[in-house]
Formats: structure tokens, sequence, C-alpha cells
């Protein structure tokens, strides 16, 4: 009998040893996820601004396109990012840009204006002022060629 308590109390010590986690296991775990996690944040700075100018240049490319399907069908440019929401009656019921796009640094719609080859377009970037270098940069619709032009 005495020897049937012996193995059930090394049983029992066994079962408490093996039962979870020691507290210095818990504290490396922890500090590997915060490690990990700051390595993620420190990725991720900085992107919300690259989404920024791609948002633009995605808009610009939409609002051009849109442009000259009016042109089609009106034998002009539009004069105002306005008339591309609604345009005038053709018959055909149709709108050329959905909803106004938003410049994502002022929240209010481009600066648009009819140049001599058609619209141009400007976000002045993160500053919101005119010049700028990195995210500040002005963006304009007619440097999305690469020519200088439309």
């Amino acid at each position: 009998m005495q020897a049937d308590m012996q193995v059930g109390a090394e049983t029992r010590r066994t079962r408490r040893t093996e039962a979870g986690f020691s507290l210095i296991e818990l504290i490396v775990v922890i500090t590997i996820i915060g490690i990990l996690a700051t390595a993620v944040v420190m990725n991720l700075q900085g992107r919300d601004e690259d989404a920024k100018v791609a948002k633009v240049k995605g808009d610009f490319t939409t609002i051009i396109g849109s442009a000259d399907l009016f042109k089609l069908d009106h034998g002009r440019f539009p004069d105002s990012l306005e008339e591309l929401l609604n345009p005038p009656d053709t018959g055909k019921g149709m709108k050329y840009l959905k909803n106004s796009p938003i410049d994502p640094w002022t929240n209010e719609a481009y600066y648009y204006e009819l140049g001599d080859e058609g619209p141009e377009l400007v976000s002045y970037g993160a500053d919101m002022a005119e010049g700028g270098e990195g995210f500040n940069q002005d963006i304009y619709s007619y440097d999305l060629s690469g020519t200088g032009g439309r």
C-alpha cells in the first residue's frame, strides 16, 4: 500500500509540473509577440500616405477617362467635375462619374481646370499647399502620362 501511495504522489507531482507554462515561458512568448508587433507597425508606417497617392492617381485616370467619354458624346470637354456628375441631357440618361472624387488630404473635390488639351487636375499633397517634396509634392494629371501633357 505504501508503494501505491508513492506512485500516486509521483504521478501528482509530475502532473503539476506538466500542467501549464512557467512564468518565464510566458514572458518569453509575450516579448517575442511584442517584437513582431513592433516590426509590423514599423513596416506599415507611411503606407497610408502611399495609398493616398495611389488613390489620387487612380482618381485622375478615372476622371480623365470620363472626360474623354463626355467629349465623344458632346463634342467638347466638360467645364467642371460637376458636369461629369450631372451632364447635359442627351437622352442617354448617363452619368460619367457616380460620385464626386475627393482629394484624400483635403476631403474636398480635386482642383479641376479645363486646359488646351483637356482637363487638368491637381492635388496639392499632404501639406495641402503648392510645391513640396515627398508626400507634400503636388500631383498633376498631366504628369501621369510621363510626357508632360495628356
